[in-house]
């Protein structure tokens, strides 16, 4: 009796482990298409020096702080454009600080008077950036064109933007001043009051 009751419990086992296997039994898994869009990566963020932001931004303020933005772009987009000549330093605060140098009382180097590649750095004045009142007040004129000229600095650096004055080198007011260069250089764009110039490569 036991093993005829084993007999029948290991067909009965047998007869489920058929059963499982049937294909006309088996549910067949369902597939679910997914549709996978291109993935696009975006450029890493470009590393900013802060020492040749903050020499764009001087330079920008210097040269450009009653101008408008677009002058603004335009200052830090010459200084960024002798920055790739090979006539002019490979660093920005190099071209912003680029001039004939003396030793004055001190021993100190100071550039020689109205010996430098942009006129604010030796027209014998302060270079100081006056944002606040001796007593501490802000001066929302400066302040805002020292934030501004950073922002600007900023973009320059930080994106690859269109050169609003088409590789420009140089630049002047036309209507102070007249320089040898003009007629040697192409021009190339008039922003504001500035006429703008590029030297080639090989000057």
């Amino acid at each position: 009796m036991t093993i005829f009751l084993r007999v029948c419990y290991a067909g009965l086992a047998i007869a489920m482990i058929v059963s499982l296997f049937d294909n006309n039994k088996i549910e067949q898994p369902k597939l679910t298409i997914v549709a996978v869009k291109e993935v696009q990566l975006l450029p890493a963020e470009k590393i900013i020096d802060t020492e040749q932001m903050n020499c764009l931004a001087t330079n920008i303020y210097h040269e450009a702080r009653g101008e408008t933005i677009n002058g603004k772009f335009a200052v830090g987009n010459v200084t960024l454009n002798r920055v790739k000549n090979k006539n002019f330093p490979n660093t920005i605060c190099g071209v912003v600080y680029q001039a004939v140098y003396r030793e004055n009382w001190k021993g100190e180097m100071v550039p020689r008077r109205h010996k430098c590649q942009f006129s604010w750095y030796c027209d014998g004045k302060s270079d100081e950036i006056v944002l606040t009142t001796a007593s501490g007040k802000i001066i929302k004129p400066h302040m805002d064109a020292w934030e501004e000229s950073l922002n600007v600095a900023s973009s320059l650096l930080k994106n690859d933007l269109f050169d609003n004055t088409f590789e420009a080198t140089h630049y002047y007011n036309d209507k102070l001043a007249d320089p040898n260069w003009a007629n040697a250089y192409q021009r190339v764009a008039y922003i504001e009051n500035h006429v703008f110039h590029k030297m080639g490569d090989t000057y």
